[in-house]
C-alpha cells in the first residue's frame, strides 16, 4: 500500500492510497467509500483485487478519514461552500492524477452507499473516462420528501454551529435503521458479520454523526443524480453492475435498487446487471459471504472487456 496526498483545485488536500499488483496489471479499480467511514476499511477487498491483477486506488472523501483531519475539519463537515458535485469533482481529480501514472489501464469505478451516489453522478459528468461501474448498496429517494428534507437540513445548517454534529437529522435519517434489528445493536443494519460491525464501532473515524451541511449536500446530490436529463448523459454502452443485499435498508430491501435499474433502463443504458444476495445487509463487502461477493464482482468485470 502506498499513501499519496493530492491537492484539489480549491487547495484541499485529499488523502489517497494505492495497491499495485506484482505482475503486469490488467486494469485499475478506483473505490469511493460511503458515509461515515474511510478508504482503509477496504484494504481486504483491495488486496483481493490486487491479487486478480488490478491496480487499486481509493481516497478519503471530504469530511472523512485523513482528508478531514489534514484540512482541519471535524468528521462530517465538508468545508466552506460545499456541494455534491464538489465530491464528484474530487473523485475525478484523484482519478486523473492516477491516470497520469497508469495511462494505458482501463478504469473501473466502484462506489459504496454514498460513494455509489457520487459514482452515479460521476458517470453523468465523466462517463467517458471509465470502462465500467459497480454500484454497491445504492438506492433511491422520493423527490417530494427530498425537497422537504433539503429545506429542513438547510434551515438547521443556517441555525447550528457549522461543525456541530446534527443528532436530530441523524435520528431522522438513520434512527429507523437500527430499529429493524433491535436485538443486534445500533449498527447491525450494516452487516450480519458481527466482527465487522464491532470493528466499525471501535473505529473513531467511522459511525460519526454528520453535520446538517453534509446531510443537505447528500440530499441535493440524490435529487440531481436522478434527474432524467442528467441520466441521459451516461454513455449508453457503459457496463453497470448494481449489487446489494435484500435486507439492505438503504436500498429499501431491493426495491430502491430496482428503481435505479429502471432509471438506467429509461435512459437507454444497454448493459445493466442487478445482483441481489438474499438476507444481505448494507455492506456486502463486509458481509458473512464477502468472499463470494468479491468473486462475483471480479467475474463480472472480466466478462465485460474494456471498450477502449
Amino acid at each position: 500500500m502506498t499513501d499519496q496526498w493530492i491537492e484539489m483545485r480549491d487547495g484541499i488536500k485529499v488523502y489517497s492510497i494505492s495497491y499495485i499488483p506484482k505482475t503486469n496489471p490488467i486494469g485499475r479499480v478506483h473505490i469511493i467509500h460511503g458515509l461515515a467511514e474511510h478508504s482503509r476499511r477496504y484494504e481486504r477487498f483491495a488486496q483481493y483485487l490486487r491479487s486478480q491483477g488490478y491496480v487499486v486506488t481509493l481516497h478519503d472523501q471530504r469530511g472523512h478519514g485523513k482528508t478531514a483531519v489534514e484540512n482541519g475539519y471535524v468528521y462530517g463537515y465538508l468545508g466552506d461552500s460545499a456541494s455534491f458535485d464538489q465530491l464528484v469533482d474530487d473523485a475525478f481529480e484523484v482519478n486523473q492524477s492516477y491516470q497520469l501514472q497508469y495511462p494505458a489501464l482501463p478504469v473501473v469505478l466502484i462506489g459504496h452507499s454514498m460513494g455509489s451516489f457520487v459514482a452515479r453522478r460521476y458517470i453523468q459528468l465523466y462517463g467517458s473516462t471509465v470502462s465500467k461501474v459497480v454500484l454497491l448498496g445504492t438506492g433511491t429517494n422520493s423527490e417530494l420528501m427530498a425537497h422537504a428534507a433539503i429545506a429542513l437540513a438547510t434551515y438547521r445548517e443556517n441555525t447550528l454551529p457549522k461543525e456541530q454534529p446534527d443528532e436530530f437529522l441523524n435520528g431522522l435519517v438513520f434512527g429507523n435503521y437500527s430499529k429493524q434489528f433491535p436485538d443486534e445493536g445500533e449498527f447491525a443494519w450494516l452487516s450480519r458479520n458481527v466482527e465487522s460491525v464491532t470493528e466499525y464501532q471501535a473505529d473513531e473515524a467511522c459511525g460519526f454523526v454528520p453535520t446538517a451541511q453534509m446531510f443537505r449536500v447528500l440530499l441535493e446530490g440524490l435529487n440531481s443524480l436522478e434527474a432524467p436529463e442528467f441520466l441521459l448523459n451516461i454513455p449508453n454502452e457503459l457496463p453497470i453492475l448494481l449489487l446489494s443485499g435484500t435486507d439492505d435498508l438503504v436500498g429499501d430491501r431491493a426495491k430502491g435498487v430496482w428503481k435505479v435499474a429502471k432509471q438506467f433502463d429509461k435512459a437507454n443504458q444497454q448493459q445493466v446487471t442487478v445482483v441481489l444476495y438474499e438476507g444481505g445487509r448494507h455492506e456486502m463487502l463486509q458481509e458473512t459471504n464477502y468472499k463470494h461477493v468479491y468473486t462475483t464482482i471480479v467475474e463480472w468485470m472480466k466478462r465485460h472487456e474494456p471498450t477502449r
